[in-house]
């Protein structure tokens, strides 16, 4: 094992962008632990249910997260007060899960309040979902450079969330931010490319070399399949349908790159998210056509299994065995 991590060392010497600098950006354990999955359960996926009508507590959410095997619950940080990061952290420890958080900043000055708060709440990283889409490309390019610059000096990982109305809608305009910005690196959801260029199946060429941009840059993905006109659909009931094969062979890709430069210590946060409705498909009585509950259990065990493919076929890392 050491003998491969020395090879991925060697080559990771050999990348034009990432190099040290990369290894450097990864979320981290403070441990000396191999590097590992966090696998994590955004909160905003627990919006009504089990109905709306009558929804899961916290208590009752965090309960089922960890039943499921997940090692962390993630929340919106952005004006959460230190009472309420407070109890999310006592209530997530209560039941063995760490935490994550995102936030959505539109200027750098936002930016102190959400490094607080994460750290607060004892979030490895900073996922930002930056600003919206009419933000012209240049200012946007100088909030995420800005954006970059703090957390770096601040020492906590920040990743870039891609996603449709913040300022990385875009694929084209969102390559060219990682080609300004050496340093960004990116929690990509590729869901929202599939629905902004319509791609039903396999990414074409043109696609292609433009994901692999930011799947080099990617330090963190979220979990979520499109078919190209919807953002969210059913896996089906052994997460093996055509469309969630395409999305696993690219989420494996990343792993195995990440791992390839990863250091003792890293870790590799992967959220599961699908989102109540609208992000969920109603039937025409106004009820989802998707257990989306028994959906994200299912993705959180194929996320666990391309993990551990990678971790095999990268010769480094550790083994993913629910909630750990």
């Amino acid at each position: 094992m050491r003998f491969f991590h020395a090879i991925a060392m060697l080559a990771a010497a050999a990348l034009p962008c990432l190099g040290a600098s990369a290894r450097n950006l990864n979320a981290r354990s403070g441990t000396d632990a191999p590097p590992r999955l966090y696998l994590v359960q955004n909160f905003w996926g627990f919006d009504s249910l089990r109905s709306k009508d009558t929804p899961w507590t916290r208590e009752q959410a965090l309960a089922e997260i960890k039943a499921a095997g997940f090692d962390a619950v993630d929340v919106w940080g952005s004006g959460m007060s230190d009472v309420d990061a407070d109890a999310w952290k006592a209530l997530a420890g209560k039941y063995g899960l760490g935490m994550g958080m995102e936030g959505g900043p539109n200027r750098p000055e936002d930016l102190p309040a959400l490094i607080a708060t994460a750290r607060r709440l004892g979030s490895p990283y900073l996922d930002l979902h930056v600003s919206n889409y009419f933000l012209p490309e240049k200012e946007a390019t100088e909030l995420l450079r800005a954006l970059s610059e703090g957390c770096k000096r601040e020492d906590i990982a920040m990743v870039t969330q891609t996603h449709r109305g913040r300022v990385t809608q875009d694929l084209i305009r969102t390559v060219g931010y990682a080609q300004a910005i050496p340093d960004l690196r990116f929690d990509l959801d590729l869901s929202h490319y599939f629905v902004a260029g319509e791609i039903g199946g396999t990414p074409g060429a043109e696609a292609q070399k433009r994901f692999d941009v930011l799947m080099e840059r990617a330090v963190m993905l979220d979990g979520r399949v499109s078919n190209g006109e919807q953002v969210q659909i059913d896996m089906g009931p052994d997460a093996d349908n055509e469309q969630t094969r395409v999305f696993a062979g690219l989420w494996k890709r990343v792993m195995i790159g990440w791992l390839k430069t990863a250091n003792r210590g890293d870790l590799f946060p992967f959220r599961v998210e699908l989102g109540p409705p609208g992000y969920a498909i109603l039937d025409p009585a106004g009820r989802e056509v998707s257990d989306r509950w028994g959906q994200q259990k299912l993705m959180a065990r194929l996320v666990e299994r391309l993990w551990n493919e990678a971790v095999r076929e990268a010769g480094w890392g550790q083994a993913h065995v629910g909630g750990r």
